[in-house]
C-alpha cells in the first residue's frame, strides 16, 4: 500500500525549531499522511529466516534526477523548472560538481511550497550513465527506489542523527558557526573547545556546581550538566534496540568531521557502547574474520562519500571496493544492503517531497537494495524515507519502533524476493580516475 502525497507546506516546516520539548519526540503531523500497511506475514516470516545482516551503507549530497533521472523505467527528468518560471535542460554534470546549499532551510526554499522550482543555478545538472556506470549496473542489477525521500529538509549530520533515531529532538542542525555561541564550525557533545568556552561563559554558581561534581569524581553528573546545555540529545536510538535484544551492531563511520552522529547521543558517547564506533576499514575486517554484526552503519570518509566538489569517480570506487568485499565473503548470501545517500546536496529534483511533519520529508535521493534477495532490475515507486530503513531493521529482526516515523514507514520487503532464484553477485571493476572530467 502506497503513502499517499501531498505536497508540503513550507510555512508548517518553520515551526521545527519551536515543536516539542528536549527528549521528547517530535511533534508529527499525522494527518496528511496514512501509515503503510505491514507486509504479508509470509513475507516478513521468508525475512526473518534468510536475513542475518542488514548494512545501511550511506553516501552524500546527491538527488535522484541529479543521478538517475535518465534511468529507464524511473521517475525521472531530464529538464527543471527555476525559481522565475522558466524550463531549462539538466545539463551534464562535471565530475566534481558544485556544492550547492543544502542546509534545512534551503530543503523548503527549493520545494517552495511542492513546486520543486528554487535551486540554485548550478544545481541544475545531471550525471550521464557513462560518468556514474557502477551505480547504473547495481540500479539495473538489482532494486531501485525512485521515491525515497530524505527524513529532515537537510543537512548532513542532523540526516544521520535521524538514520540513528528516526527524529532529532527538534535540532534541525549542528553545523552553522555560531548557533550555540561557541562560533565553532559544528558542535558535538565531547568538543573540548566547546566545554571551553561554555565554562568560561558560565555564572559563578554554575561554575562551582561543575567544579564540585569534578571534585567528588561525579563523572555522569559532570555529563548530565554539560548534555542538558549544548547539542546533545540521549534520544533513544535503534542501537538501544538492538542491545536490548542481543542483536550485535557496529557504525563503520570513515573520517568525516559532519558525519559523527552518535557523538551527539551522551549514553552511548559515554557508556560502553561507544566501542562500537568503529573506522570504516573494520568493516572490512571483519568481513574477512566472518564477524559481521546484525546491523551496520556504513559511511565513507568525507573526500570518498560523493559529497560536492569531491569525485563522484572516486566515490563510486570506494563504494565498488567495499561492495566486492562484502560479495565475496561469507556474509554475502544473507544480506541486505541499502545503499542510499543523505541529503539532496542542493541538486535539482522535480518530485515534491510528502509532508509528514515539521521537519521533512526532504527532497528525494537515490536508493538501491542490494542483495541476494532483491528483485533484479525492480523499481520500486513506494514512498520511503530513512525510516522505513529502520522499519525494515526493526521488522527483520522483531524490535519495537522508535517513534512515529518508524512505526507508520514502509518496511521496504517489498523490494526483496525470496522464493526465487538468489540475483548473484555482481563484481565490479574500478575505473582510472585521473583523466574523468
Amino acid at each position: 500500500m502506497k503513502r499517499t502525497r501531498v505536497a508540503i507546506v513550507a510555512a508548517a516546516a518553520a515551526l521545527a525549531m519551536l515543536a516539542g520539548m528536549p527528549g521528547d519526540e517530535p511533534t508529527l503531523v499525522r494527518a496528511l499522511l496514512a501509515p503503510a500497511a505491514p507486509s504479508h506475514e509470509a513475507l516478513v516470516a521468508a525475512a526473518r529466516a534468510n536475513v542475518e545482516h542488514v548494512v545501511f551503507l550511506i553516501k552524500e549530497n546527491r538527488t535522484f534526477d541529479h543521478m538517475f533521472g535518465r534511468f529507464p523505467g524511473a521517475d525521472g527528468a531530464t529538464t527543471g523548472v527555476t525559481c522565475d518560471g522558466k524550463v531549462v535542460p539538466l545539463k551534464r554534470s562535471p565530475d566534481r560538481a558544485p556544492d550547492g546549499d543544502h542546509s534545512f532551510a534551503a530543503g523548503i526554499t527549493v520545494i517552495n511550497g511542492g513546486k520543486m522550482n528554487c535551486f540554485e543555478r548550478a544545481s541544475y545538472v545531471q550525471y550521464r550513465p557513462s560518468q556514474i556506470p557502477n551505480y547504473w549496473a547495481y540500479a539495473s542489477h538489482y532494486a531501485l527506489a525512485d521515491h525515497f525521500f530524505t527524513s529532515i529538509y537537510g543537512p548532513t549530520g542532523i540526516e544521520h542523527l535521524w538514520t540513528f533515531a528516526s527524529q532529532s529532538d527538534r535540532l534541525v542542525d549542528h553545523e552553522r558557526p555560531g548557533q550555540f555561541g561557541s562560533g565553532l564550525p559544528r558542535e558535538y557533545c565531547d568538543d573540548p573547545e566547546e566545554l571551553a568556552w561554555s565554562f568560561a561563559h558560565l555564572t559563578a554558581a554554575e561554575r562551582e556546581t561543575v567544579m564540585d561534581l569534578e571534585a567528588n569524581a561525579d563523572i555522569e553528573g559532570v555529563q548530565r550538566y554539560w548534555t542538558e546545555r549544548w547539542p546533545c540529545t540521549d534520544v533513544r536510538v535503534l542501537p538501544d534496540l538492538l542491545e536490548a535484544a542481543g542483536l550485535t551492531w557496529r557504525e563503520y563511520r570513515g573520517r568525516n568531521q559532519w558525519v559523527q552522529p552518535l557523538r551527539m547521543v551522551p549514553h552511548v558517547r559515554f557508556g560502553p557502547m561507544w566501542k562500537n564506533v568503529v573506522s570504516a576499514e573494520q568493516f572490512l575486517r571483519d568481513l574477512d574474520a566472518g564477524t559481521l554484526p546484525a546491523v551496520s552503519w556504513l559511511t565513507p570518509p568525507l573526500v570518498l562519500s560523493d559529497h560536492p566538489p569531491r569525485s563522484m569517480c572516486a566515490g563510486e570506487n570506494w563504494t565498488v571496493e567495499f561492495l566486492n568485499a562484502l560479495m565475496q565473503s561469507d556474509a554475502w548470501g544473507s544480506t541486505v544492503v541499502v545503499l542510499t545517500w543523505d541529503d539532496f546536496g542542493g541538486f535539482y529534483d522535480h518530485v515534491p517531497p510528502p509532508h509528514v511533519d515539521e521537519y521533512g520529508l526532504g527532497p528525494r535521493v537515490p536508493t538501491i537494495v542490494i542483495s541476494p534477495f532483491a528483485k533484479p532490475g525492480f523499481i520500486d515507486h513506494t514512498e520511503l524515507e530513512f525510516g522505513s530503513v529502520m522499519k525494515m531493521i526493526e521488522t527483520i529482526f522483531d524490535l519495537p519502533p522508535l517513534t512515529a516515523r518508524d512505526a507508520e514507514a514502509d518496511d521496504m520487503l517489498d523490494l526483496l524476493d525470496f522464493d526465487g532464484t538468489p540475483t548473484p553477485p555482481l563484481i565490479l571493476q574500478q575505473r582510472d580516475c585521473s583523466t574523468v572530467t
